[in-house]
């Protein structure tokens, strides 16, 4: 987990965030120029999504300052690009866990002979969740305000205008005003702030969250979904805890916890599994894992801190007879996370992703009250267990 000021090397981090992605890019930049935008083809080919928002300015194009044949280069290998009016935010999104954020354009001098600053994120799940949600409601409110996806017939016809206009510009000429796009006003405009981030330094108080899907064990460290699943006990202080590697701030006495085990399900597919629901004491600086937990279970060194747990009940089964995460992303779909439920565009492969790398993940209220269902019927199939 990082945060990295850049000030030179733009083009090194970002050619190497590229490099590691595996499932999707997003992107906000007013400008675009190909010197960029081959990275981004280049990723196009090993299968992953990609999403552009930009400015769509013919004075722009006229002077090149962003390019055209760059965006006919990304439409053609299944980026979809957006564009929206007065656009001055630059956002670089890789998967759900780097992020860079600052002055940059995506272009040769964005990346390259500018003075830029900006902030390389790295793994801060919180802070990265937070500006994915800010990407996904600007994309969102640009496709309510109406048609301003940029599709190949829109950017063919432009090159032609282009050129023309390019022909007949002189020291006389003046800027040409045609701007295609969706015009926000300051109140759709989503707020970029780093909450977690911010209320940490501040001590401002975090509203926290109503449901989560907390994940135990890891993707190194799947657990066997023909074992019955015991929650984690802490012998020594007497209590039942789960555990996370970053400080769970947003985890109070009003989050309703979902058990949810990295295992394998009966496809044979890796996937959480959720195998009960529990009660928690919220976050509590002073939880800081210690040599007598760590003596106790040994993967805990990499989990500093832990949220203890009460009442809980998980289904009296094998692991594998439980809810698979992609069995409630085919019942609720895009409803399932807040940052997605009001998009039901949203991918499907995007929604079984995007608890990669997170300890916990909020869920909807809509969503917490299917897996509730889910749980019931089990806990009358198979019986409960209460801890």
């Amino acid at each position: 987990m990082s945060i990295e000021l850049l000030n030179q090397n733009h083009r090194d981090a970002i050619v190497n965030a590229f490099k590691k992605t595996e499932h999707r890019i997003r992107i906000i930049s007013p400008f675009i120029q190909e010197s960029m935008t081959r990275y981004l083809v280049d990723s196009m080919s090993k299968g992953i999504v990609a999403q552009l928002i930009t400015r769509f300015y013919r004075e722009d194009f006229i002077k090149s300052v962003s390019s055209l044949t760059a965006l006919k280069s990304l439409q053609k290998t299944g980026v979809d690009i957006y564009a929206l009016k007065d656009l001055h935010a630059k956002l670089y999104l890789f998967d759900d866990n780097v992020a860079i954020i600052g002055s940059a354009n995506f272009t040769g001098g964005g990346f390259g002979n500018n003075i830029e600053l900006s902030l390389y994120i790295e793994e801060e799940y919180d802070l990265i969740a937070q500006l994915s949600e800010y990407f996904d409601k600007m994309l969102l409110t640009i496709q309510d305000l109406g048609d301003f996806k940029v599709l190949g017939d829109k950017i063919e016809d432009e090159i032609l205008i282009v050129q023309k206009a390019i022909k007949g510009r002189d020291q006389f000429s003046k800027p040409n005003p045609i701007r295609f796009g969706a015009e926000m006003s300051t109140k759709q405009t989503p707020d970029v702030v780093p909450a977690d981030e911010v209320e940490s330094i501040l001590g401002v108080p975090n509203e926290g969250l109503s449901a989560i899907l907390k994940f135990e064990g890891a993707a190194h460290r799947r657990i066997d979904p023909n074992g019955f699943y015991e929650p984690n006990h802490y012998d020594r202080k007497r209590i039942y805890f789960t555990a996370s590697s970053k400080p769970p701030r947003s985890l109070n006495e009003d989050t309703a916890v979902f058990l949810s085990v990295v295992s394998w399900d009966k496809s044979g597919a890796g996937t959480p599994i959720i195998v009960g629901r529990a009660k928690t004491k919220g976050y509590d600086p002073l939880n800081i894992t210690d040599d007598y937990l760590i003596k106790e279970h040994p993967w805990a060194i990499d989990y500093k801190y832990y949220v203890e747990l009460y009442d809980i009940e998980t289904v009296d089964t094998k692991i594998i007879n439980c809810i698979s995460l992609n069995d409630i992303i085919a019942e609720v779909g895009y409803r399932l996370y807040p940052n997605t439920e009001n998009n039901p565009a949203t991918p499907i492969p995007s929604l079984r992703i995007r608890h990669h790398q997170k300890a916990y993940i909020a869920i909807t209220p809509y969503a917490a009250n299917r897996i509730n269902t889910m749980l019931e019927a089990l806990f009358n199939q198979y019986g409960k267990a209460s801890f």
